[in-house]
């Protein structure tokens, strides 16, 4: 029978009609007409008058309407001329209307009306009828006793509703029905079947309404079912312990709405469903203990919330699902103990957040996952034991930030990752954590809690991290990042922020370097953590008094001087023994000039009378005076005289503080 077409043209005869067992006195001709004003179809059904059916309902008959024509059909009606209250239980015995047409030709009449019936019998068969004409068809406070088929069935343009009905058989499919425009009600039923079936159901254009629906504990079926631009409302509902599959369901444009709908113990499959413009609500929504999959499912460009749901199942699977340009929301959603799989998911362009939801002792696997633009938010999350998995992430042009988040016991790993932004400010990192990522644009570790490895040093690939924080940071545990290979002096100095803030990172890359061995690094990280340091108390003494500032400045430089640039602030014996050098020969250069330029300055022999051969020339006593004033020999053999005195003095000073300069640098670096 034709199910496409824009209007029916019937034309009822005396001619008798046989069919199988259907006999009818005349016989209805019925003509499909399409848009174009052309037929398309023609079949012939029984004609059969409705009050030839009402006498039916009257004396309790089996209801056999299979292949016929029935027009203004309704139970309404049928009160009315009854004198019967509008709310009477009608009792339809043993209903058949299988390839049936209703139709509606009196214009007092525009409603197929069978509310307020009671289907009685092992089956009420619709399977194959079309509905036509009216502007609704009416199945309100039905009560449905056998198996009810509605497959195949055509609404063709008209409201259609069965709120409040009741099915008590093991079967209900609407398999392959077709819904054309209008609102579809299937509000406020209760479902004590064994198997619910719309496969392959097409609801057409329309909202489509099964709020606060029961539906026992029946396996319910929606796979292949499509939407069409009409709201989406399963509000309320509670599916029981069967199995629920939306398996491949296109939902159109409309907005979905599963707020606050328990589906107990049963898996839940919106296995690569189609979702399309509308936002799509998950808020509240309870799903105990099945497991639950969206995997390859793609989201559309609505928002997608599942604010507060509770997902209590051993798995909930998103993986090679897609994300549009809508905002996603998991915040206060409890995951319990389930494993989580955000596999390979593509999530957009949007906002994903899941700001204060709970990760119980499963994984929490986002490997592999793409955010094009956007940012992903953990903030103030929960985890227990699981492992928390984003390796090889590509977040290349997008932020991923975990806020206040404490990690449990479970390990960490980012390994191979690519990120615009990774911030880990102000979390609790009690595990191992594996951040040795392939790019990031910044890496955020600033106030954080460490209590375990931090692992940054990657050996088998190249890491390129291009700003670094490790302002504010507790290290009760280590860090494994290679000072060179990742440029750490340079992360930490381009940071626009101040020099204390500067100072305590580097304090804490001394530290840690200090506690993992390698020393090298630690001299270079507390070098430059001076340097901060000097700076800072610089900057913090020109907000002072005149008098302070000057000694400000005097400090800095005396500091900059001769702790750092001697001696690299005792890190550095070679520096030293340079800075020694250096001195010796600045000294020696005086010992030559100040004889030339000031009268009484000269270096002169307690053993040699002036002039005698065996005596040194003006070089070499300026040599030799240098260097056993500056090692503080005093073998007496040559003495200062006038300015070179004073110099000489200093120079044995200088030679002192060098020296044990040294020796501090030297036993440093031996000692470790």
């Amino acid at each position: 029978m034709e199910r496409y077409f824009s209007k029916l043209i019937v034309e009822v005869t005396d001619q008798k009609y046989v069919n199988e067992d259907t006999f009818c006195n005349n016989t209805a001709i019925i003509s499909f007409i399409n848009v174009k004003n052309e037929i398309v179809d023609q079949i012939s059904l029984g004609f059969i008058d409705c009050i030839e059916i009402y006498k039916k309902i009257d004396a309790g008959e089996k209801l056999n309407l299979a292949n016929h024509y029935i027009s203004d059909f309704s139970l309404t009606e049928y009160r009315r001329t009854r004198k019967l209250a509008i709310d009477t239980k009608i009792v339809l015995n043993n209903f058949n209307a299988e390839n049936a047409i209703f139709d509606c030709s009196d214009n007092n009449i525009d409603s197929i009306d069978f509310s307020y019936s009671s289907f009685v019998g092992t089956t009420t068969n619709f399977k194959n009828c079309i509905f036509v004409k009216a502007k609704n068809l009416n199945f309100e406070f039905c009560t449905f006793e056998g198996d009810v088929f509605f497959d195949y069935a055509l609404f063709n343009f008209m409201d259609v509703s069965y709120s409040n009905s009741a099915f008590e058989s093991k079967i209900l499919s609407f398999k392959n029905a077709i819904f054309k425009t209008g609102i579809k009600r299937f509000e406020n039923m209760e479902y004590h079947c064994e198997e619910i079936s719309f496969l392959n159901t097409e609801f057409g254009e329309g909202d489509v309404i099964f709020s606060n629906s029961e539906f026992g504990n029946a396996n319910v079926w929606f796979k292949v079912a499509r939407f069409g631009k009409g709201r989406i409302d399963f509000n309320k509902v509670h599916f029981g312990k069967g199995e629920l599959s939306f398996e491949k369901a296109e939902f159109g444009d409309g907005n979905v709405n599963f707020r606050s709908s328990t589906f107990d113990y049963g898996n839940v499959e919106f296995t690569r469903c189609i979702f399309g413009e509308g936002d799509i609500s998950f808020i509240a929504a309870n799903f105990d203990k099945g497991d639950v999959s969206f995997a390859g499912t793609e989201f559309g460009t609505g928002k997608l919330s599942f604010k507060q749901a509770n997902f209590g199942g051993d798995k909930l699977d998103f993986h090679y699902a897609h994300f549009g340009i809508g905002d996603v929301i998991f915040e206060r959603t409890n995951f319990e103990q389930g494993n989580v799989d955000f596999r390979a998911v593509d999530f957009g362009v949007g906002r994903i957040t899941f700001n204060r939801a709970y990760f119980g002792k499963g994984e929490v696997v986002f490997e592999a996952s793409e955010l094009k633009s956007g940012r992903i938010t953990f903030r103030k999350t929960m985890f227990d034991s699981g492992i928390f998995n984003f390796e090889m992430a590509d977040f290349k042009n997008a932020e991923l930030v975990i806020d206040d988040v404490n990690f449990g016991q479970g390990k960490v790993s980012f390994r191979q990752s690519k990120f615009g932004l990774l911030s880990l400010e102000s979390s609790q990192m009690n595990n191992y954590f594996d951040l040795r990522v392939e790019e990031c644009g910044k890496l955020d570790l600033s106030n954080t809690i460490v209590k375990d490895i931090i692992d940054i040093d990657a050996s088998d690939f190249k890491s390129n991290i291009k700003a670094l924080d490790l302002s504010g940071m507790r290290l009760l545990g280590r860090i494994f990042i290679d000072w060179r290979q990742n440029n750490v002096k340079q992360l930490i100095h381009q940071q626009k922020t101040s020099n204390a803030n500067k100072a305590s990172q580097f304090r804490v890359l001394k530290e840690n370097y200090n506690l993992i061995g390698q020393y090298d690094y630690e001299d270079e990280a507390y070098v430059e953590f001076k340097r901060c340091e000097s700076k800072s108390l610089l900057e913090e003494s020109k907000r002072k008094k005149l008098i302070f500032r000057i000694w400000g400045m005097l400090r800095y430089f005396f500091q900059k001087l001769v702790f750092d640039k001697i001696g690299l602030y005792a890190t550095n014996p070679i520096r030293v023994l340079l800075s020694m050098t250096i001195a010796y020969l600045l000294f020696a250069l005086i010992y030559i000039i100040l004889p030339l330029i000031t009268p009484g300055s000269s270096i002169n022999s307690s053993l040699f009378p002036a002039g005698d051969p065996r005596d040194l020339n003006i070089v070499q006593k300026a040599l030799y005076h240098s260097a056993v004033t500056a090692l503080t020999i005093g073998y007496g053999d040559y003495y200062p005289a006038g300015y070179i005195r004073m110099f000489s003095g200093l120079q044995g000073f200088v030679g002192v503080f060098l020296m044990s300069y040294f020796t501090v640098a030297f036993v440093r670096k031996i000692l470790r």
